[in-house]
């Protein structure tokens, strides 16, 4: 193959990409999970912790499950950043830790289910709490994916996805330090399956959202 040859092969695949700057993904993972505590600490006070934040506190289930979410949350975030590199092939060991987290959540929450089924799901369906839900992720989502776009992902529908889990798990961690629900079916599922869906949604457009 002569050079001229090679030259165009390579425009031919590479033509229509944009050059972009090298990036830290660990330092933009802290970054967002810095704005992110912040963010939902503060929209948490700013709606008003629930009124029994105190005796829930003192629940060893309670902490478990805030716990759980937050150690999802980092990890999905750690793992979301890495994958915004074209060389995050060599992270790939690290997906069980989130997705192992994650699992754990999910059978917590149908044993959970079993014993407690779904309380008033269907009364609280349209609850103010839509709205909390809104204010807690709506910023971390716009820049979860301000950031991610700086860098170059080969991987973005597991990048979406593991985007989708960390802002999904701090918004957990939010609507559980406001919401006084704590029945596993309208907790979760009216707080937390939304961000499910959105994720599913989002997952479609995650090769035009985070292409080159």
């Amino acid at each position: 193959m002569s050079t001229e040859e090679i030259d165009q092969t390579i425009q031919k695949l590479c033509g229509n990409l944009k050059p972009v700057c090298c990036t830290n993904p660990l330092r933009r993972a802290l970054l967002w999970i810095l704005l992110v505590v912040t963010y939902t600490s503060a929209v948490a006070m700013t709606i008003g912790l629930r009124e029994n934040i105190v005796e829930a506190m003192n629940r060893g289930d309670y902490i478990f499950e805030l716990l759980l979410a937050f150690g999802t949350g980092i990890t999905a975030s750690l793992m979301t950043f890495w994958l915004s590199t074209p060389d995050c092939e060599r992270y790939k060991g690290f997906f069980a830790v989130p997705l192992t987290l994650l699992s754990v959540q999910l059978v917590w929450m149908l044993d959970r289910l079993f014993f407690e089924g779904m309380g008033s799901i269907r009364e609280n369906w349209l609850s103010h709490c839509w709205i909390n839900t809104a204010l807690h992720t709506t910023l971390p989502a716009i820049a979860v994916i301000i950031l991610v776009r700086k860098g170059a992902t080969v991987m973005p529908c597991a990048l979406a996805s593991f985007a989708v889990l960390a802002v999904s798990e701090f918004g957990w961690i939010g609507m559980r330090l406001v919401c006084p629900n704590d029945n596993v079916g309208e907790a979760y599922f009216l707080n937390f399956l939304p961000y499910v869906v959105i994720g599913i949604f989002a997952g479609f457009a995650a090769k035009k959202l985070f292409r080159w």
